[in-house]
């Protein structure tokens, strides 16, 4: 396990994990209701509840975004050199951390 998060509702945790994939618990039921299955480890996850959109930073250096409402995804790039660690969302930005002595970040609109 590489990461744990809760939606704002409380009605979900999302683990992220070495097995490269992102599990949505129902924490209700303690049923996994979503497995999102990627080709690499995924290191962290965030959730954007206004857009109803889920981030993944992970180990091959891309950050996804995935429509929870459609569980698909609908935009990824490159965000690092390196293996991302750490992702913060802001109002605007998406900013990424990882095994390279650099910060970066990103608007959330246009990708810049």
């Amino acid at each position: 396990m590489n990461h744990l998060l809760s939606d704002e509702q409380e009605d979900f945790v999302f683990s992220s994990a070495n097995d490269c994939t992102v599990r949505q618990w129902d924490i209700h039921t303690g049923i996994c209701e979503n497995v999102f299955k990627f080709a690499d480890p995924i290191s962290v996850t965030k959730l954007k509840p206004e857009f109803n959109f889920m981030f993944t930073a992970s180990w091959d250096k891309m950050i996804r975004v995935i429509d929870l409402s459609k569980n698909l995804v609908v935009k990824s790039f490159v965000a690092s050199k390196e293996t991302i660690k750490e992702m913060l969302i802001t109002n605007d930005l998406i900013i990424v951390a990882g095994c390279e002595p650099i910060i970066r970040a990103y608007n959330l609109e246009n990708g810049h």
